[in-house]
């Protein structure tokens, strides 16, 4: 909620593609900030204008858009390998960002922007993983800080879902390396298992295309291993029928349906174990297979996730907090991911 006299920030937005519009539909529903411009090559075309930016001050350069636009802030839609170019021109226009996922292609390209932050640690830059807003998410990651599950020892995660053919009517989705659901699904459930049980070291994976024959995965699975010492699987699948992923088992996104009470991630460690986003906790009165399990429900209210990401993203811009999601954090998300995608090409 807003807090009372607090200033909406004025947003921007680069890239009025597919993400963009989903986040013009975000602002929308947001009490903290209101978009105000938009900026998009498309904009001096013929294309017809899509009714979320109709009544945006519209921009065919976004630099225009940042010079003249009086913006707090900038969310970087773009297609992935200008993301770091768009966001380096709004930190030299003094405006924050928030870069949609992936943060870059690779750290290679994304180097400019690290060392930029590197020497700038205060650069308001913010990387769009929107899940790790999920109140569940800190529930859970503030168990096992507490030691609620003593030592990590498994996780297992698991993405399952069918996605229809007009999805794949976009060329890219098709054919292009990362164009498959690893980058695009299953890098969401890394970056948890990262943020909840700690840094992975290691990623072996498998991956077929045989339900669709297309040049890009539709089912995959990775095992990995994390730094302290905890082994995790991963598996996911664009092409089943199942109320198991993310997406199902919470209501950040309303156009998928909700199936409540289906965990989608699974902790086990050595003095307990938690399963996610549902947070049913299970515990023994002493470590052993022969003593029954109790299970309890860690109490967590539903939110609009995208809302409090805005949240964050305007105290962020503001100032008033410290970045959830950093670019160094985002890209090492990308990079287990692109270790996994490189490993299935030999």
């Amino acid at each position: 909620m807003a807090r009372q006299n607090e200033k909406r920030s004025r947003l921007g937005l680069i890239g009025a593609g597919t993400f963009g519009l989903r986040h013009s539909r975000f602002i929308a529903r947001s009490d903290r900030a209101d978009l105000v411009a938009a900026a998009d090559p498309a904009f001096g075309t013929d294309r017809p204008v899509p009714d979320e930016l109709r009544d945006l001050t519209r921009y065919t350069d976004h630099r225009q858009m940042l010079t003249h636009g009086d913006l707090d802030g900038v969310i970087v839609a773009s297609p992935s390998e200008m993301h770091v170019s768009h966001a380096l021109d709004c930190l030299d226009a003094g405006v924050a960002v928030l870069v949609e996922k992936p943060v870059a292609v690779d750290r290679e390209q994304a180097r400019p922007l690290l060392d930029r932050l590197a020497a700038d640690p205060d650069a308001r830059v913010l990387v769009g993983h929107h899940r790790r807003h999920h109140p569940a998410v800190a529930a859970a990651r503030e168990l096992i800080e507490a030691g609620r599950l003593g030592e990590i020892r498994t996780v297992a995660a698991v993405w399952a879902t069918h996605k229809t053919d007009p999805y794949f009517d976009v060329e890219w989705r098709r054919r292009r390396p990362g164009g498959g659901m690893l980058l695009i699904n299953l890098i969401h459930e890394v970056d948890l298992l990262r943020h909840l049980a700690g840094e992975i070291v290691s990623v072996e994976a498998i991956a077929s295309n045989k339900a669709r024959g297309l040049e890009v995965e539709d089912t995959a699975g990775l095992v990995l291993r994390f730094e302290n010492g905890a082994i995790g699987t991963l598996v996911g699948s664009d092409s089943t029928v199942s109320p198991w992923g993310w997406d199902q088992a919470t209501e950040d996104d309303p156009t998928f349906p909700y199936h409540p009470g289906q965990p989608c991630l699974l902790i086990a460690g050595s003095r307990g174990a938690l399963s996610v986003p549902d947070m049913a906790v299970f515990t023994q009165s002493e470590p052993s297979w022969l003593e029954p399990v109790e299970a309890t429900r860690y109490p967590v209210e539903g939110a609009d996730v995208f809302a409090r990401k805005l949240a964050h993203f305007a105290d962020v811009a503001a100032g008033r907090a410290r970045r959830l999601v950093t670019a160094e954090d985002a890209l090492r998300s990308l990079e287990i991911v692109r270790t996994a995608s490189l490993s299935l090409r030999g």
